[in-house]
């Protein structure tokens, strides 16, 4: 078997476990082999004969700068199908994957992932047998119409998502803002309805999907007496690869998705160059400016799937009574929306350093729990994570501690009201104390800033210290606090690796 080689194809990409991961792209590297057979262009000398090597460094870049995947695993994985996918002639594939700026706190040069892909009919030797071996399955690009209204709709519709997301082959890689709509055309005094889009990738096909979407509807006691009729949630798809299609099981686009701005509004909000296929198709946004029922569709809330509405003006004091009550999980109800769009007030950004300390068995997944709680909040964002440490009590039991810094939109009395609630949510296993937030100075009994007897806690300034060299806490160097503070000896570095474990 032949072979054509590319090596170092670039690209830069949102992929990883850890939330800031999904939003703040880094490179990604890729090394493609393909296996093939040649002979007949060495013959020729006609590119028709052999692969498009510059297509297919596009291919691999649309990948990487494509939708968010977990693990470099899958990203290698969705590499592999899409070139045997779109070039007949390549029989299998070698896939590296490296990740140069994994999030490994100790020093290394490089991170990677081979893997080898088939056409059916193929071993990994190239050579001819079963049939299914090495099967490429295709993946598709589905988009998907989620509404309802009975019940807790909202609550209904997070649910829904995580049992798409939890098929067979299938991903979630987008979610649309929540959408309130009017009862068009239904009986005076029906409730408004909720709707959203999300998009997917998945194994299963049109038919196969709209089975399994079916069977979710039903668990969430989706009943069909009547066609035009309030229903606790309605899951539609819209759009699967722009195919058109006439099946009457299937039809592909939806037949009435051109002319449903309930539809086309959140699709629009979440893929702001999206297109319809077919005789009604064009561009989503062209769609929505001519369809009737737009003056109907508000939207409501960009932060639903955390449970956390945000229709309502935000309060420039950031009152502590305003923050959300956490149970753990970064999920709840979502408040009822209100009427139309209601413009809001933002807050300034603010730098905060949290430190975490606690003597529990589980701190490391204490720790983590609470940083996926607060980059849950809308407007948060986890910018440093330092890395864990022992620390040695004279009286009582040893404790691990932690310093994270993050942006939010929240005040000092407002964050440290969440961190309480953090806290208490998790049993008050952890203590969580806003250490620092640069710019703001307050002493008051319940908000203190910075934090006073940071200064003297070894526990706090050398994972401080360790995240942020340059740190410093009222004008000081954190590094010189360090070595003035008395107990300097009882702290020691325990992991620089902790985060990327298990939360389980």
């Amino acid at each position: 078997m032949d072979t054509i080689r590319l090596t170092g194809v670039q690209g830069m990409g949102t992929h990883g476990v850890l939330d800031y991961e999904h939003q703040r792209a880094q490179p990604f590297i890729v090394d493609a082999v393909l296996h093939l057979d040649l002979s007949r262009a060495g013959s020729s000398d006609d590119l028709h004969d052999t692969v498009d090597y510059g297509r297919v460094a596009k291919r691999i870049v649309s990948v990487i700068e494509g939708e968010h995947v977990d693990l470099i695993e899958r990203l290698a994985a969705l590499i592999a199908d899409a070139v045997i996918a779109d070039h007949p002639a390549v029989q299998g594939v070698t896939v590296t994957v490296h990740k140069p700026k994994a999030p490994i706190t100790v020093p290394f040069a490089d991170v990677s992932v081979t893997i080898e892909r088939w056409r059916s009919g193929r071993n990994t030797d190239g050579k001819t047998g079963r049939a299914d071996e090495g099967r490429v399955t295709p993946m598709h690009h589905a988009v998907i119409a989620l509404g309802g209204n009975k019940g807790d709709v909202a609550a209904s519709m997070r649910s829904a998502i995580a049992d798409i997301d939890g098929l067979e082959g299938t991903q979630v890689t987008g979610i649309s803002p929540l959408y309130r709509t009017a009862a068009w055309g239904m009986p005076d005094g029906t409730p408004d309805f909720l709707n959203a889009v999300i998009e997917v990738t998945t194994e299963l096909d049109a038919a196969s999907l709209l089975g399994r979407l079916q069977h979710i509807e039903v668990a969430h006691g989706r009943t069909r007496e009547q066609h035009w009729a309030s229903r606790t949630l309605d899951l539609d798809i819209i759009d699967v690869d722009g195919l058109v299609s006439e099946d009457p099981n299937v039809t592909l686009p939806h037949p009435r998705a051109w002319q449903r701005a309930f539809v086309l509004a959140p699709w629009l909000a979440l893929d702001p160059a999206a297109r319809l296929a077919g005789p009604h198709g064009g561009e989503i946004a062209d769609l929505l400016h001519e369809a009737g029922d737009r003056e109907d569709v508000h939207r409501i809330d960009d932060s639903w799937m955390t449970g956390m509405a945000d229709d309502a003006p935000v309060q420039p004091s950031g009152s502590a009574a305003d923050i959300p009550q956490f149970d753990g999980t970064v999920d709840g109800s979502a408040r009822k929306p209100g009427d139309g769009d209601t413009a809001t007030v933002q807050p300034a950004i603010h730098t905060a350093v949290i430190s975490m300390d606690s003597r529990s068995n589980e701190a490391e997944t204490l720790f983590r729990t609470a940083i996926v709680a607060l980059e849950g909040i809308p407007g948060d964002q986890v910018e440093g994570i330092s890395p864990l440490y022992h620390v040695s009590h004279l009286h009582g039991s040893d404790a691990m501690s932690a310093v994270m810094q993050m942006t939010c939109r929240m005040d000092a009395k407002a964050l440290i009201a969440t961190l309480g609630s953090v806290e208490e949510s998790l049993n008050g296993d952890v203590d969580l104390d806003l250490v620092d937030m640069p710019g703001t100075v307050c002493d008051e009994p319940d908000c203190r800033v910075p934090w006073p007897s940071a200064r003297t806690h070894a526990s706090v300034l050398a994972p401080w210290m360790d995240m942020d060299p340059q740190a410093r806490l009222g004008g000081d160097p954190v590094s010189y606090l360090l070595a003035m503070a008395p107990d300097a000896d009882r702290v020691g570095l325990l992991s620089d690796t902790w985060i990327v474990g298990s939360t389980e």
